[in-house]
């Protein structure tokens, strides 16, 4: 039988947190409103506030499960490790 031979590659930090926000930032607006915010204000009409915060009660809770996912797999690619370890528990 062959050995699965698994190798440990710790990645490093190359962007610090004002890199992340302004990057994040950037996506949100170039992505989000400018292209959107005309079909939002004619599916919406006069609720258009409302459905914005729609979408930032769903950003927040999404943001959240992904802190949480962090907190539980504090390695580095926490995803990967979860969907590592959802799959050998199966």
């Amino acid at each position: 039988m062959e050995k699965k031979v698994e190798q440990k590659v710790k990645l490093k930090r190359v962007l610090g947190l004002f890199e992340v926000t302004l990057s994040g930032l950037g996506i949100i607006l170039g992505a989000g409103i400018y292209t959107l915010i005309g079909e939002a204000a004619n599916l919406a009409g006069n609720a258009l506030w409302i459905s914005f915060i729609l979408a930032a009660l769903v950003a927040l809770i999404t943001g959240m499960s992904y802190a949480e996912l962090a907190s539980l797999f504090p390695k580095d690619s926490a995803e990967f490790e979860y969907i590592a370890q959802a799959s050998i528990s199966r």
